[in-house]
């Protein structure tokens, strides 16, 4: 099965993307498609052989009358200027002059300003119109907001011209200077919508401009190091092995190690820390990051496409694909909301004009009640809280694979911790060093340096990195895999090891607990050193923050029970079990998904099964292994476990602007409905546009202010 994503631009509302994305889901190739209003994007998955852009763009024209732009992602570029909103612009500005003719120029010749509000209608109104009839023509439920709409314009137009004709009266308000008549409120009904529609349309796309700068960190120029100099090129083109210069004020366009020079570097884009870094020769830089001062050759590690900006990039792209609970139910609801108002707002009209005083008055308070009760506030302002909480999420250095996940995150209570390199450092440093009596330091420290500089063991380099100082020459150097090393050094036989090694050379030696290194030399013990694997300095304010809130922590690691134990205790973590293979801390979790939401914070590959398994997988980006980072839910990139609580922050502020949006926009409708009933042809028709149109706007900009915040 093969999978594509595509920029694609056009479409004028959620319901119209959701229109296209139905129909391109039935082609005979296709086996589902979806289209993100919000970010623009439309995800394919073919069954064999892909569509080509023209293909898929007159599979949308069949259900679908505006023009629709597709491209690659690569290929996407903004456009200054719209110009099908140009066009909406000259025939909103139209209206308005028919609006200031008719009222101050034509105030006798009612004939002329119907003729005039007329055209003014069908200029403002034919697009909504065709797209009711696009829908018929396509044997598609034609129940939507342009038929909501253009019953309402239209109904609205009718009943004043019917007014007009029976009573001789269509003025609504009249002075010397200036007259407003019901006429113009029906035209007003369709230019405010269509002014709204405008809005909201900038707004949308501003806040999806802001989201794709906040994680888009893509470099787009390099200067690459040749034998002639440096030259300028694209970044896309660099390769493992270039090498590139890197300015004050430049960003660093691939991943790599500094060759030489120094500098100060903002690594925020990437890990959402403020703090600058120091940086120098031999440090690791991650593309993306910034070069505040000082200039920096780098050698590449790695290809463009396969640096750290780049796959950030494309994990949160692929992320808006995944929808969240609420929104899968807002599409839902949508769907049927719609045909549910039109139906009720028929009743209202039949029932209210057969026992009520006017039939004139019962159609235009059931067309308000249509316009009132269009869902578009909801449609769009839930799916753009989900994609600002992935935007705000990438801003602090995390990626969320998916909307879904704001969801998930909510609900967790127990959170399942690995600990080498995800709650410490992954390196051992020198903890303690006993002396056997008899012996002096400095030959223990000796012996350990000498022997263990020449082993490629992790526990070997900590300890010949402590005591370099130390070492002397060895000769007959011999490695006793799974036991230690041996050497001569001053003619005496020296072994450095475990303690099963002492043992088998007749020396007696302490059974100690922990990642120990015994040493002898001749027949006489010299002692041993202990090391410890550093824990990192967030992990207890991690655990002190995470216990704060009610959460359930417990320590799942393969290491043995009592370095578990000691490690544990030291960061004040409770529970904890060692000595656990892969598919023992899979059964650990199954116990806990009984109990709940849980998540898992990993990073080695042995963590990948318990990270796909649980309810929301963890893992840390830096240092952790790709098929990890491939198998989780969130990628935290700073490494700093604290980021899942940031994560969760997200997700909360999210979950609360999305429960915000939904009750303000149902209240203020049925607020606005409930005094359409009441008034009913009194309310002026501009009320039920705005409780439609204007709500929208707010809540759009509602979802857009979630980027703003801090985790």
């Amino acid at each position: 099965m093969r999978r594509h994503v595509y920029a694609i631009h056009g479409f004028d509302c959620a319901s119209c993307a959701d229109n296209a994305e139905a129909h391109l889901g039935k082609h005979p190739k296709v086996s589902s498609a979806r289209i993100d209003f919000i970010s623009s994007r439309l995800y394919m998955e073919y069954k064999d052989e892909e569509l080509t852009h023209e293909e898929i763009l007159c599979c949308i024209k069949e259900v679908e009358s505006d023009p629709i732009t597709l491209a690659e992602i690569d290929e996407e570029k903004e456009v200054s200027i719209d110009k099908k909103r140009l066009i909406l612009w000259i025939r909103i500005a139209y209206c308005v002059a028919i609006f200031l003719l008719c009222g101050f120029l034509f105030k006798d010749l009612y004939w002329l300003r119907w003729g005039l509000y007329l055209s003014a209608l069908v200029v403002i109104e034919y697009d909504i119109v065709a797209k009711v009839f696009l829908n018929i023509i396509h044997k598609r439920n034609p129940l939507d907001e342009y038929l909501l709409m253009s019953l309402a314009s239209t109904g609205a137009f009718v009943l004043a011209s019917i007014k007009f004709a029976s009573t001789g009266q269509a003025r609504a308000f009249g002075n010397e200077v200036f007259q407003m008549e019901e006429h113009f409120e029906a035209v007003l009904v369709c230019l405010l919508y269509q002014v709204g529609e405008v809005f909201q349309d900038i707004a949308v796309k501003h806040s999806a401009q802001a989201i794709r700068k906040a994680v888009d960190s893509r470099v787009e120029e390099a200067l690459l190091v040749t034998a002639s100099g440096t030259r300028r090129i694209e970044a896309k083109q660099l390769r493992q092995g270039d090498r590139v210069v890197v300015t004050s004020g430049m960003a660093i366009p691939v991943d790599g190690v500094i060759e030489e020079g120094y500098g100060s570097l903002d690594t925020s884009s990437l890990t959402g820390e403020s703090l600058p870094v120091s940086v120098s020769s031999g440090d690791e830089v991650y593309s993306g990051t910034m070069l505040q001062e000082g200039q920096i050759r780098v050698c590449a590690s790695k290809d463009y496409a396969s640096s750290a900006s780049s796959k950030i990039l494309e994990l949160v792209t692929d992320s808006l694909e995944k929808k969240g609970n609420a929104e899968k139910f807002i599409t839902t609801f949508a769907r049927f909301y719609t045909p549910v108002v039109f139906a009720l707002a028929a009743l209202y009209i039949v029932f209210a004009g057969l026992f009520g005083p006017s039939w004139n008055a019962a159609v235009f308070t059931g067309l308000e009640i249509m316009v009132i009760s269009c869902p578009c506030a909801i449609v769009i302002s839930v799916p753009l809280a989900y994609f600002a909480a992935v935007g705000l999420a990438s801003k602090n250095g995390l990626i969320f694979k998916g909307a879904s996940i704001v969801d998930s995150l909510v609900k967790v209570r127990r959170v399942y911790l690995d600990k080498t390199g995800t709650l410490t450092k992954g390196r051992f440093a020198v903890k303690e060093l006993v002396v056997s009596k008899g012996t002096k330091e400095e030959e223990l420290k000796s012996a350990l340096a000498s022997l263990e500089r020449l082993s490629s063991h992790p526990l070997a380099k900590s300890i010949a990195k402590e005591y370099a100082a130390f070492e002397s020459p060895v000769r007959d150097y011999a490695s006793l895999p799974g036991k230690g090393v041996s050497g001569v050094m001053e003619n005496e036989t020296v072994f450095c090891g475990s303690s099963s090694l002492m043992k088998e050379q007749g020396i007696d030696c302490p059974e100690i607990a922990g990642a120990v290194i015994h040493a002898s030399k001749g027949s006489r013990y010299l002692g041993y050193v202990r090391l410890q694997d550093e824990a990192k300095q967030e992990s207890a304010s991690f655990v002190r923050e995470a216990k704060k809130r009610g959460l359930s922590l417990r320590l799942l690691s393969g290491d043995k029970q009592e370095n578990v134990a000691d490690f544990a205790q030291n960061v004040g973590i409770d529970r904890y079990q060692g000595g656990l293979l892969p598919e023992d801390k899979r059964l650990v979790l199954e116990e806990g998904k009984e109990k709940g939401k849980c998540a898992f914070l990993g990073d080695g590959i042995n963590d990948a099964p318990c990270l796909a398994y649980a309810d929301v997988g963890v893992a840390m980006g830096k240092m952790g292994a790709d098929l990890a980072v491939k198998e989780a839910d969130v990628v935290l990139l700073s490494d700093d476990p604290r980021g899942l609580l940031k994560g969760m922050n997200v997700a909360r502020s999210a979950r609360r602007v999305i429960a915000f949006n939904i009750a303000f926009a149902l209240a203020s409708k049925l607020a606005v409905l409930i005094l359409a009933l009441v008034f009913k042809e009194t309310m002026p028709m501009e009320v039920a546009v705005l409780a439609d149109t204007g709500v929208c706007l707010f809540l759009v900009l509602n979802s857009l202010l979630l980027l703003s915040r801090k985790p």
